[in-house]
């Protein structure tokens, strides 16, 4: 009868993490719906992409590349051409993107 119990506790946690798993990866899919993308070109790296958006932004130069690789699941700064990434910069500024494309 204790192994049963075990078992359940155990299995209770599993679940538990597994609910816990689901809600986060599906809350930061949403919330990313309000951020704008950006096409990466020849070119451009994150930390150029940072000084176009400075003054839509308010954070630092610093803080937006981490958020951009924070928020894309990007293990360094390196991108390439084609590559679509979320800037921390809301939909609502309705920024021009392909004006800030680089030539």
């Amino acid at each position: 009868m204790k192994k049963e119990s075990i078992a359940y506790i155990f299995t209770f946690f599993l679940v538990l993490l597994a609910i816990t798993f689901v809600v986060s990866y599906t809350d930061k899919a949403e919330s990313l719906d309000n951020f704008q993308q950006v096409t990466i070109e020849n070119g451009d790296s994150l930390w150029e992409i940072a000084e176009r958006f400075q003054d839509k932004s308010n954070i630092s130069r610093q803080d937006f590349v981490k958020w951009v690789q924070d928020n894309n699941n990007l293990h360094s700064t390196l991108v390439k051409p084609g590559d679509i990434v979320f800037v921390p910069i809301e939909k609502k500024h309705n920024v021009q993107l392909n004006q800030l494309a680089s030539d």
